[in-house]
């Protein structure tokens, strides 16, 4: 190597280190780049160790700051979440705390985000529906989840500083398989095609900190598929988050006596811990309790196998 050379590449490392913004002397430092690698797992209140979801149709980080102001986003398509995987949040200069949503599809109309305006409790997303139905979720699945509050240094006064978070993705969607089930043992004849359900939920719209606004429309939300056999109806639902005061219903009803139908139960969806589980079995077994009349009927809801309400109702099958 020539002298030449040797002296350009003396000056680019003096350069490097009393003017880069990894110098020892503070001098113009403050647009020296900060931020925040931020991991991604999934761990309910039920279990021991975390898990990683693998793929989902896209993912979504919002940086907020301490007065809950968005201050930057990143928006992924089709990433895969697993361990190694990282998103750096271009953020300098303060406490800052990172939601992440990961899975919305084009079932779902977005909110607008601006920086320094958008808050948590904007909207995230909105369920498309039409006349009160749902779009249909089978095969989606959606997450959400917060970090804790990190904290960035002056840069000014700390120059380039990187700190490391993790988000934990709870999911935001349900599965139900519903079961109706006629007890051959005390009912008399019945036409299983004309037993019907219904499930509807006011939980159509969730706000980035993954709460929803009270008093929503209730949507029904479509079966993804059904089957009727012998005895046993059974229909498949996937729906958004069943929280508390969404009206989550279940209507069951039957018209082979009435056109307009005879209910058979008609009240709350969901009596069971959703912050463990997603995957719901919801049995309704019928039985008439009066065999030589065949007017009094008793009938028991489980939900995965556990016995959560049990009553006597007039049907006039």
């Amino acid at each position: 190597m020539n002298v030449r050379n040797k002296i350009l590449i003396t000056l680019f490392a003096l350069g490097t280190i009393f003017w880069g913004c990894d110098s020892l002397i503070f001098d113009d430092l403050a647009d020296c780049p900060q931020g925040v690698y931020v991991k991604f797992y999934s761990m309910t209140p039920c279990e021991t160790d975390s898990t990683f979801i693998g793929d989902v149709a896209s993912l979504t980080v919002f940086a907020f700051d301490e007065n809950d102001k968005l201050v930057a986003s990143v928006t992924q398509q089709n990433p895969t979440l697993s361990r190694d995987f990282e998103v750096l949040m271009p953020v300098q200069n303060g406490n800052f705390s990172f939601v992440g949503w990961a899975g919305v599809n084009d079932q779902f109309t977005l909110g607008t985000f601006t920086n320094g305006t958008t808050t948590k409790k904007d909207v995230m997303l909105t369920l498309k529906s039409a006349s009160g139905v749902a779009a249909n979720l089978n095969g989606t699945r959606v997450w959400q989840g917060e970090s804790p509050v990190v904290f960035l240094p002056d840069p000014a006064d700390y120059a380039s500083f990187y700190e490391y978070t993790a988000v934990n993705l709870q999911e935001v969607t349900n599965r139900v398989e519903l079961i109706v089930e006629f007890d051959k043992t005390t009912m008399k004849d019945y036409d299983l095609e004309a037993i019907h359900a219904e499930v509807s939920s006011g939980n159509g719209t969730m706000r980035i900190d993954g709460t929803m606004p009270l008093n929503q429309d209730a949507l029904v939300y479509p079966s993804s598929n059904s089957t009727f056999n012998d005895n046993v109806a059974t229909w498949h639902y996937n729906l958004l988050d069943l929280k508390t005061g969404q009206d989550n219903k279940l209507h069951v009803y039957y018209t082979g006596n009435d056109e307009e139908g005879e209910t058979v139960f008609n009240g709350d969806l969901m009596q069971a811990n959703l912050d463990c589980d997603n995957d719901f079995t919801v049995k309704v077994v019928i039985k008439d309790y009066c065999v030589e009349c065949w007017t009094h009927f008793s009938c028991s809801i489980y939900v995965n196998n556990w016995l959560v309400h049990s009553y006597s109702t007039e049907l006039g099958l």
